[in-house]
């Protein structure tokens, strides 16, 4: 087995962009109020044509936390999550639509489940993942039926039956061996 990455951070919070620079500001004050700062924020824009650029450089300049820009021509979201995978230095990836924002505890919260699991098995996981709420604090879909759970996506699904969006960071070593298909036109959902 080959030795562990050395990651840089421990998230990466990945946000794929398409003329969005109107939205973006959500996930920049989001990611200012997370209470830690071992994260670098990938911002890949596929192709936009608006200020998105022009943005991201003045976050860049004010920013406590690294930001990356990566401007690539339009492929679509998939293509753009691939790309920032390829370019994380995080152990894990928290991917963020550009018009979404974290409570100012989240990534704190992943990173206390993450380092919960005993290290040496680990690598045997896939993801953290807990509850999406609205914007007034109303939990999106179904909770838990315990908390901690440890199960399969497809535990989660069929066994436990549990709907609706979700949230959480993923093994970026898992997202590169696995990354989404590209040669599927359109959109292709996580």
């Amino acid at each position: 087995m080959a030795p562990a990455p050395a990651w840089a951070y421990r998230f990466t919070v990945l946000t794929p962009s398409y003329n969005r620079a109107h939205t973006l500001e959500r996930v920049y004050r989001s990611l200012c109020a997370q209470t830690i700062r071992n994260f670098e924020w990938i911002v890949v824009d596929d192709g936009s044509t608006d200020d998105t650029r022009a943005l991201i450089q003045a976050w860049q300049a004010e920013a406590n936390f690294p930001i990356v820009y990566h401007w690539q021509p339009n492929q679509h979201k998939k293509t753009a999550f691939n790309t920032g995978v390829r370019l994380a230095q995080g152990e894990l990836i928290v991917a963020i639509d550009s018009d979404d924002s974290l409570v100012a505890d989240a990534l704190i919260q992943l990173e206390q489940e993450w380092l919960s699991i005993p290290s040496d098995e680990r690598s045997y996981y896939v993801a953290v993942v807990g509850l999406c709420q609205t914007p007034d604090g109303r939990i999106v879909g179904d909770s838990f039926p315990e908390d901690p759970l440890d199960v399969t996506s497809l535990d989660l699904n069929f066994k436990y039956r549990v709907k609706g969006e979700k949230f959480g960071c993923l093994s970026t070593v898992v997202l590169r061996q696995f990354p989404f298909p590209e040669q599927v036109d359109g959109f292709v959902p996580e």
